[in-house]
């Protein structure tokens, strides 16, 4: 015990001199490798976790016809892999079928809504997209699933302005005509009763993505539409008025904004003023690209959150995509795991997300100087001959499969102030606002207490004040991923490898 007290001085006192000398514009200490003391405290609760998920855009069409489709199945949503609970399905805006299509490949997606030449209208024929409905009822089949979010990156391109679901002649314009609300609306929500009607458990539906963007112009590399805010509001007033009047058992989750900041928070606040909007919403939604590095701002988004809508009766604020952008480690560098599971520990606890979604489960490999760089969790090749489980699938492993839906994130703090030391080209030192060091608790609806550290840094020891329970400790590293290194009576320490994931299960 004297031992341990000893070491928390120490922790404490070196972390004083380094508050001290950034204050007073001294030489920074690098922080990588200093010993922390961690501090768990149960009784401070914060936000509810709602789970993990990913998206089934645009792989699940390929994939659900695939001799791999059992094992990704499996990998992602059984309890024996990843156990996700959030399914995010794709209803595309049919750029498969638009014979003036600018768009080829995987992400021209096939619609259930389509045009019948003998009979010259556009019909519905849920046979379609055949792959993708059979990789959900595969993934389903293990009943970890609790939550299915139907979204859309943009209208069918029968209701566009241009004719496409690649956004608008020029950028930043709508692509949807108002006129056509009600025709997007009711297209949207006919294929989300076909859903319902097959038993699949649809939570959300999710008519806009990243509205901010200028989706069209010159550049078209997928389907996409730009709405304003006033926009939204519009559109999502018909979406709920036709919800109430349908007596449909779903809500709305809006607006899947592109990336924290003052943009998302002007499109929340325009939403939330609308109560024909509000008595249908159920979350809102945004992205957390381009913000890897940005610990001040989530910090600034997350105090925000907390005091403006965490109070919201059923309304839950959720991060529902994000990849690495642009993508610059191959599937295998373990650097790409630290990375991702960084931004999920801070966009639970400093956005104080209620779930996180990774934007793809599986995507295909590009090559470059010989190696294979993919944005998944697995990684496959074009035509799915080939499959194989990226670096980043232990970071998701290191969350979703220890911190179950209706967990609760807790205190945490540490005894030490935390700063990564960078040089620049000229030999300066300073200190960056990215941290060394990440770390999250929760409290599981067992009473299981989780503890999950991203160590960036070098070897070092964390020191938790939780004793006097069982404790187990899975840690993953470059060398070997997801390893029980340590399962018995509760220790005060535990040691964290440089450039390590680990977590930490009392109870």
């Amino acid at each position: 015990m004297l031992g341990l007290l000893l070491k928390r001085l120490i922790c404490l006192l070196l972390s004083l001199l380094d508050i001290y000398s950034v204050s007073n514009g001294g030489t920074t200490k690098y922080m990588q490798s200093l010993d922390v003391c961690i501090t768990i405290n149960k009784c401070v609760e914060y936000q509810e976790i709602n789970g993990f998920g990913s998206s089934a855009c645009w792989w699940a069409q390929n994939c659900g016809n695939s001799e791999y489709a059992d094992e990704v199945a499996e990998l992602l949503y059984s309890e024996e892999g990843l156990g996700l609970n959030i399914y995010r399905y794709n209803i595309g805006g049919g750029e498969k079928d638009n014979p003036n299509s600018r768009i080829t490949g995987d992400r021209a997606t096939e619609s259930f809504y389509y045009y019948n030449e003998e009979t010259g209208q556009y019909e519905y024929d849920f046979t379609r997209d055949a792959g993708a409905q059979e990789m959900l009822q595969k993934c389903l089949s293990y009943g970890c699933i609790d939550t299915v979010v139907l979204f859309a990156n943009s209208p069918h391109y029968s209701m566009t302005v241009t004719g496409q679901a690649t956004g608008g002649t020029e950028e930043y314009q709508s692509n949807l005509p108002e006129e056509n609300y009600e025709a997007y609306a009711d297209y949207f929500l006919t294929i989300t009763q076909y859903f319902l009607d097959q038993g699949v458990p649809v939570k959300y539906i999710s008519p806009i993505n990243e509205p901010q963007w200028s989706w069209g112009g010159s550049w078209v590399g997928q389907e996409g539409c730009h709405y304003e805010p006033d926009e939204v509001v519009a559109l999502l007033k018909v979406f709920a008025r036709e919800i109430e009047e349908r007596g449909m058992d779903v809500k709305l989750m809006a607006p899947e904004s592109g990336e924290i900041g003052d943009t998302t928070v002007n499109y929340f606040n325009s939403i939330l003023e609308d109560d024909e909007i509000t008595s249908v919403l159920g979350s809102l939604a945004y992205h957390s690209y381009w913000s890897d590095t940005n610990t001040i701002g989530k910090t600034d988004f997350g105090e925000y959150v907390t005091e403006n809508y965490q109070d919201l009766d059923n309304i839950t604020v959720d991060m529902t995509e994000w990849c690495e952008l642009p993508c610059s480690h191959s599937y295998d560098d373990f650097d790409s795991a630290l990375l991702m599971a960084r931004v999920i520990s801070q966009d639970l606890a400093l956005s104080n997300a209620n779930s996180w979604t990774s934007w793809v489960a599986v995507n295909k490999y590009s090559l470059s100087d010989g190696k294979m760089y993919s944005d998944g969790m697995l990684v496959s090749d074009e035509d799915f001959t080939e499959l194989y489980t990226a670096m980043r699938y232990y970071a998701m492993a290191h969350y979703s499969k220890f911190i179950p839906a209706g967990s609760v994130r807790i205190k945490a703090t540490s005894d030490v102030y935390d700063l990564t030391a960078i040089s620049d080209d000229g030999g300066e030192t300073y200190s960056s606002s990215t941290k060394s060091l990440n770390f999250s608790a929760f409290k599981t609806p067992e009473g299981k207490i989780v503890c999950v550290l991203v160590n960036e840094g070098e070897d070092r020891n964390a020191y938790l004040n939780i004793l006097g329970c069982h404790m187990s400790v899975w840690t993953s590293t470059a060398e070997a991923q997801m390893v029980n290194v340590y399962d018995g009576i509760a220790k005060a320490n535990v040691a964290l490898p440089a450039g390590s994931i680990t977590t930490v299960v009392y109870g």
